[in-house]
C-alpha cells in the first residue's frame, strides 16, 4: 500500500511540473488514471528484414550420376540360344583409331559377355559333322604295315634272305639295281666301325654307335700324307693309320669313335647295289653291312648283320 502511495504522489508532482512548464498554451484537463501502468521493460526487438543465407533451389547444382548416362551409348547384349547365320564377332585386343569414339565407361563386364556368346553359340546338328575336323590315322597311333616291293629282279644270294626276313629293310631301300665287287677293308673301334671301299670312288665310311653313318672320300696318298699322327693310344688299343687314321685325325665327329680296337681286314666284297642303299658283304668279318641312305649317300642309317653271300 505504501509503494502504490508513493507511486502516485510521482504522479502528482510529474503533472505540476508539466503545468508550470507549459506558459500561456491552453490547457486540456483530462482523466487521470486511477492507477498508473507502467511499460514493461521486456524489449521488444522490432521485426526487421535480413538477409539469410539460404540456398536457392534455383543457385544450388546437382549432380547426378545415372546409370543409364554412362551406357546409353553402349549396345546392350542379351546371350540367346537363338540359331542364327549371322557371323559371331570376335573381340579382339586390336587398338582402335585415335578417331574412333570409345564409351569411357568400365565395359570389362560387357566384353566378357560378348566373348561368352561368341564362345556359347550352339550350333545346328546338321553343320557339326561338317566342322569335325579330319585326323589321319598316323595321328591316332595307327601304323600302316610295310609294303615289300615290286620287283623285277630280286637281290641275289645271301643279300635276298636279309632283304625278304624285313618288309620294313626292304620299302626302306627299294628294288636292287645292280651287283659290284671291289677291295674293302674294316676296323673296329671303340664306339663304331671304320670301311673302305675301293670303288670306284674310293670311300671311307664311318659308322656310329648311334645307328647312322657318314661317308667321307678316301684323299690319302702315301707319297704325301704321314702313315699316322704319332699319338700313343691307350694300353690294348691302336691309333688309326693311313686313310682311316687321316680321316679321324681331321673330322671331330669320326675322331669321337675312339681309338681302333682291332687291326684294319682287307679282303674282296661284293655289294648289292639298290635304289636307296647298298649291301656289302665282308667276308674278312663274316658279316653283311646295309647301309640305309637318306642323303644321296653321303649318310643314312647302318645296320650289320651275320652272313655272306
Amino acid at each position: 500500500m505504501r509503494r502504490i502511495g508513493m507511486q502516485f504522489c510521482g504522479v502528482l508532482i510529474m503533472g505540476m511540473l508539466l503545468t508550470a512548464c507549459a506558459g500561456n498554451q491552453p490547457q486540456t484537463i483530462g482523466e487521470l488514471p486511477t492507477a498508473a501502468v507502467l511499460p514493461t521493460l521486456t524489449a521488444t526487438l522490432p521485426v526487421t528484414a535480413t538477409s539469410t543465407d539460404i540456398p536457392s533451389p534455383t543457385v544450388t547444382v546437382t549432380f547426378t550420376v545415372s546409370p543409364t548416362v554412362l551406357v546409353s551409348d553402349t549396345p546392350t547384349v542379351t546371350p540367346s540360344a537363338t540359331i542364327t547365320d549371322t557371323p559371331t564377332p570376335t573381340a579382339t585386343n586390336t587398338p582402335l583409331p585415335s578417331d574412333t569414339p570409345f564409351p569411357t565407361a568400365d565395359n570389362e563386364g560387357l566384353m566378357a559377355l560378348v566373348q561368352l556368346a561368341a564362345k556359347a553359340t550352339i550350333l545346328p546338328p546338321d553343320l557339326l559333322p561338317a566342322l569335325q575336323p579330319t585326323v589321319p590315322s598316323a595321328v591316332l597311333g595307327a601304323t600302316a604295315p610295310p609294303v615289300m616291293p615290286t620287283c623285277t629282279t630280286p637281290p641275289s644270294g645271301g643279300f635276298a634272305t636279309v632283304y625278304n626276313a624285313d618288309p620294313t629293310l626292304a620299302s626302306q631301300m627299294g628294288c636292287p639295281l645292280g651287283m659290284v665287287s671291289f677291295a674293302s677293308a674294316s676296323q673296329t673301334y671303340q664306339f663304331g666301325e671304320m670301311l673302305w671301299m675301293a670303288g670306284p670312288p674310293q670311300a671311307i665310311y664311318a659308322l656310329f654307335s648311334s645307328g647312322r653313318f657318314q661317308r667321307y672320300d678316301d684323299t690319302f696318298n702315301a707319297a704325301v700324307d704321314p702313315n699316322s699322327g704319332g699319338e700313343t693310344p691307350p694300353a690294348g688299343l691302336l691309333e688309326p693309320v693311313r686313310g682311316f687314321g687321316k680321316v679321324w685325325r681331321t673330322f671331330a665327329e669320326v675322331h669321337a669313335l675312339g681309338w681302333a680296337m682291332t687291326d684294319e681286314a682287307g679282303g674282296q666284297s661284293m655289294a648289292q647295289v639298290f635304289e636307296r642303299g647298298q649291301m656289302v658283304y665282308f667276308p674278312q668279318r663274316g658279316m653283311i653291312f646295309v647301309l640305309i641312305s637318306d642323303n644321296g649317300g653321303l649318310s643314312g642309317g647302318w645296320r650289320a648283320v651275320p652272313g655272306s653271300f
